[in-house]
Parts: structure tokens; sequence; C-alpha cells
């Protein structure tokens, strides 16, 4: 981008606003999984809570209830399994004396926390509806 003159407060300020932007990316991507992590152990108690009974009442005997109670099983465990990841340290090999190297490693590391946000959050949406499926069928008597 050429630079016709002196940079203007307001653009100065769009700058500066967009290089905090920039530099916060990681920290609320790992605080939206942080997040997700204590959701996704909330809906646990829940679900066990709902699942979990020692006697096998009559209400959890019906096939939909054990299929979509399964399913919330194995997605909330997907999401926090992705969520997980999001903040877990992992070694980034870069060299130090490379700018380019260095956004490019940045870039990555900003792709892959994001992607893995993403999918917690999908895997995290098909496990309460699947807790949702659930609820209804015992009280539907489904």
């Amino acid at each position: 981008m050429p630079v016709l003159g002196p940079e203007t407060d307001a653009e100065r300020e769009l700058r500066e606003w967009f290089e905090r932007q920039e530099r916060g990316n990681i920290e609320r991507l790992e605080a939206g999984a942080q997040t997700l992590i204590q959701l996704v152990t909330g809906l646990y108690g829940v679900l066990f809570a709902v699942l979990a009974l020692s006697s096998q009442p009559a209400y959890l005997q019906p096939p939909v209830v054990q299929w979509a109670g399964t399913l919330s099983m194995g997605a909330f465990f997907a999401s926090l399994l992705a969520a997980m990841l999001v903040v877990l340290p992992r070694r980034t090999s870069y060299q130090q004396d490379n700018l380019t190297e260095m956004q490019q490693a940045y870039q990555r590391l900003l792709r892959r926390k994001a992607s893995l946000l993403r999918m917690a959050h999908l895997v995290f949406l098909l496990g309460t509806a699947g807790l949702v499926a659930v609820i209804l069928a015992i009280l539907w008597q489904v």
C-alpha cells in the first residue's frame, strides 16, 4: 500500500486498532476454547444425571433415548478434545531472524486454533441437540 501523505489521526487509530486485534487473536481463541470446555463439563453432568442411573428405569429403554444419549456422549467428548487441543501448547518451529517465516508460523497457528475451535463448536451443538432429544424423548415417553 503506497503512502501518499502523512497519516491522519483517524487512520492511525484505525491501524492501531487492527494491530491490537491481531495481537489478541490467539488469546481470544484460547479463552473461547476454555469456555467451551467448561460448558461441555457442565452438560456432561446433566447428561450423566439423566442417563447414568443404575436401575435402568423404563424411560431409558426407548432406542431414541439410547441413540441420542450415545450421540451426545460422543459429541461432547469430541468437542472437549478439540477445545483442549486449542489451549494445549504445541511446539512451533521457525527461523527467529526471518520475519516472513515468523508471520507464516503465526498464521498456521492461528488457522489451526480457529479450525479446531470451529469444529469444537459444531460438535458441541450436535451434542446439545442430542441432549435435547434425550430430554424431550423422556418427557414425551417416546
